[in-house]
């Protein structure tokens, strides 16, 4: 498969997905939808093995990576504001969901910080240990 085709695919994918997804969670399928993201994952995944020649280089990779930083920031910084606004504003105008789902964003942001680091230390583990200080 080249590399047009393997972009037609994951559009075909993610166009069946979202019409199926969206399809099962109004009608009350929850877990057909959750099935169905993971069957468009793995035929995502199936489709990237099956691509001959190069899809990505060094530099669209180190992009990739910038790029998800900057999102990562960014969805961090907008769950962390509005989690400390739904529990403050909660508690001053006595609204317990508000301060329920302030302490979840809260949550869900520190879940997302530490997998984050476990990640980077899985990523730096290679290079630990190597020798000493020259």
């Amino acid at each position: 498969m080249d590399r047009s085709r393997f972009f037609l695919c994951i559009i075909l994918i993610a166009l069946a997905e979202a019409v199926i997804f969206g399809a099962a969670l109004i009608a009350g399928y929850d877990s057909l939808a959750e099935v169905s993201f993971y069957i468009a994952l793995l035929l995502m995944f199936v489709c990237r093995h099956r691509v001959k020649g190069v899809l990505w280089d060094e530099r669209l990779a180190r992009l990739d990576e910038q790029v998800a930083l900057k999102t990562l920031r960014v969805a961090l910084f907008l769950m962390l504001f509005f989690g400390v606004g739904f529990v403050v504003s909660g508690s001053l105008l006595q609204l317990q969901r508000a301060v329920d789902d302030g302490f979840f964003l809260l949550s869900l942001s520190g879940g997302i910080i530490l997998l984050y680091l476990i990640f980077w230390i899985l990523a730096m583990k290679p290079y630990w240990g190597g020798g000493g200080d020259e």
